[in-house]
């Protein structure tokens, strides 16, 4: 006959048994059920935790675009009639001028394998539109980027924070983005070169009209300048200068450089055109005159400069000058922007005979 004891022992060990037996239970039903919620949440294409798709695949654009931009000094495969020329293909795309990269194949690429960043290539990005860099770096097309090189170290203090390119799309009315950044060299300096890739909406260039003459003496072409102070190139197409009886497309498949001019003329064979900037001929259109043809009105007039987004209706009118008999516009005088203020105010221009075109 056991003794009591015993009867204790066996009675702990089957309680501690069946205790086991229910862990082991509940630990198989909370893994069957992680199962069946992983199962769910795959086919509902969902992750547990932090990670998010979308957020991954920014940082992996902004990561890779800024290792292409910095890490060779790039190629261009220029296009002849639109067809790749692949024999005159070059890492020399920074020779080229900003309607020629616009129609090619380019990596515009910054650096040299080694760390260093080569200064004509960082100007040369001034002949680059964003979308070709964009399309270049292999980032999503239709999202936008951010691109800043500044000087972080130098010899010459006043150096420091130098910012030796800015330019592309504000963040402002971003939902997603993602920033990379790399320090490399250029010279003897040491500058951090910015990435940002994200999903804002594009806004038009800060092209505006810089310049214009509305009565020349004696013949030569009523003309126009516009400068584009961005740090990227502008594709024209899209844009168009107009005033209430015409209008005229600016495209053609050109561009305007980062800190260029760009004359619209009545008449390019006689424009004056001291430094050679390029010139668009808009005498067909009804918006520029030569000799006894007058477009623009001295005593009164409105002159419109749009932008229509690619494939959209969405057109902006980026800037109207509407002048009118108080004005007093001499005979060969043109009238410059002061870059302030209202462009339909006569006081935020400056009045001068001949005018400057093209510089």
């Amino acid at each position: 006959m056991a003794s009591g004891r015993e009867v204790e022992s066996c009675a702990r060990r089957e309680s501690d048994e069946q205790a086991m037996t229910a862990v082991v239970e509940f630990l198989s039903a909370f893994v069957l059920f992680l199962v069946i919620v992983s199962a769910f949440l795959a086919l509902s294409q969902l992750k547990l935790g932090s990670n998010v798709p979308d957020a991954d695949r920014y940082d992996q654009m902004a990561i890779d675009g800024l290792e292409r931009l910095t890490d060779s000094p790039g190629h261009v495969v220029p296009h002849v009639n639109g067809v790749r020329d692949i024999a005159n293909s070059t890492s020399d795309w920074h020779l080229m001028n900003a309607t020629t990269l616009l129609k090619a194949d380019h990596l515009p690429g910054l650096g040299d394998g080694r760390g260093h960043l080569d200064v004509n290539r960082i100007a040369a990005l001034a002949n680059v539109t964003e979308d070709r860099l964009i399309h270049g770096l292999g980032i999503q097309e239709g999202l936008a980027i951010n691109l800043t090189i500044t000087v972080v170290d130098s010899s010459n203090a006043s150096r420091i924070g130098l910012e030796l390119f800015a330019d592309g799309t504000p963040r402002a009315s971003a939902t997603r983005g993602s920033t990379a950044s790399r320090l490399m060299h250029v010279d003897l300096e040491q500058v951090r070169v910015t990435l940002e890739v994200h999903d804002a909406g594009r806004m038009p260039s800060s092209l505006h009209i810089s310049e214009f003459m509305v009565d020349p003496l004696n013949g030569p072409p009523e003309w126009i300048e516009l400068y584009n102070p961005d740090g990227f190139a502008v594709n024209l197409s899209g844009w168009s200068l107009a005033i209430p009886e015409a209008s005229a497309p600016l495209g053609g498949g050109g561009a305007l450089a980062g800190g260029g001019l760009l004359i619209c003329t009545g008449d390019g064979e006689t424009q004056y055109n001291p430094f050679g900037v390029p010139t668009i001929t808009l005498l067909s259109s009804g918006v520029l005159g030569v000799g006894g043809i007058d477009a623009l009105s001295s005593g009164g007039d409105t002159l419109t400069l749009g932008w229509t987004e690619a494939g959209t209706a969405y057109t902006e009118e980026v800037m109207i000058i509407t002048w009118d008999s108080s004005w007093t516009i001499a005979s060969n005088q043109s009238l410059t922007y002061d870059g302030g203020g209202s462009p339909s105010s006569v006081t935020n221009w400056t009045s001068m005979v001949g005018g400057t075109p093209g510089w």
